[in-house]
Parts: C-alpha cells; structure tokens; sequence
C-alpha cells in the first residue's frame, strides 16, 4: 500500500513537470518573438506549477519514508526494496522523471540566455541612446570643478 503512495506521487511529479516543461517550451518562443505580455503571464503560471511541485515532492519524501521506514529513504532503495509486480513501475517513472528533468534543465538554459541576449540588447540600445556624459572627442579632457580649497593642485606644496 505504502509503495502505491510513492508511485501515485511520482505520476504527479511527471504530470506537473510535463507541464512545466510545455510552459518552458512556450516561453522560450516568448522570449524568441518579445511577447512581453505571454511572457508575464506563463511566469505566473510557472510560480504556480513550482510551488504545485514542491508540495508533491514534500508528499513524496514523506511516503517513501514511510514505505522504508526511515528518513533518509530515496526512490533507488525504495525500488531495490520494492516487490516484483512494482518494481518496473517505479524504475519507469523514475526514469521518466529524471528525462523530463534533465529537458528542463536544456529549455531552462536556452531561456537563460536568451533572457541574457535579451538585457544585453536593450542596455546597448540604451546606451546608444543616451550616451554616457563624458569626453569622447580627442583633446583637452574637462577638469573637474573644484569643490573648495586651492583651485589648482601642484606637485609642490609652497607652505610646507
């Protein structure tokens, strides 16, 4: 019964990060077209998904604790310990779950850099823009106004 839990847990795990993923996915085409609305609005939906998923992975620590009877219990020891007949369930899902995991991470990775590519752009365009204040032109540099005291500095101190 205890091993049903911990199966009935890792579907959810799949479910949810398929559906994360297919979000990532969407995102990705967000960032590629600058939909800045979609974007806004699948980051909202990815929070949800996330915390969805931090709950599930909570139930599921708890239930293969359970089925072991210890806690510091994992999915492999579950599996090594499981009868014949769940075995090959759980392998599956675990292996499912570590794919949809490891795709995430790559759909993840390629919206990290177009996020990047992204900020990159608009600072340069900003920077085109507005320049920055300063001489850029060849001679004289400004000197700074000076804030009191001599006007004037000089390698040799006269009064000492």
């Amino acid at each position: 019964m205890l091993v049903k839990q911990v199966i009935r847990e890792l579907e959810r795990l799949c479910k949810l990060h398929e559906h994360l993923l297919t979000l990532s996915e969407q995102k990705t085409e967000a960032l590629k077209n600058n939909e800045i609305k979609q974007l806004s609005e699948i980051v909202t939906k990815e929070q949800k998904y996330v915390q969805a998923i931090e709950e599930t992975e909570r139930l599921r620590i708890e239930a293969t604790a359970a089925c072991l009877g210890h806690s510091d219990a994992t999915i492999n020891k579950c599996i090594s310990e499981a009868e014949d007949s769940e075995k090959p369930v759980l392998e599956q899902l675990f292996t499912k779950l570590s794919q949809l995991l490891i795709r995430l991470k790559d759909v993840n990775a390629l919206n990290k850099q177009l996020t990047f590519q992204s900020l990159q752009f608009i600072s340069l365009t900003f920077d085109m823009l507005l320049p920055r204040e300063g001489n850029t032109n060849y001679g004289k540099p400004q000197e700074p106004v000076p804030t009191g005291g001599s006007s004037r500095l000089s390698l040799f101190d006269s009064k000492a």
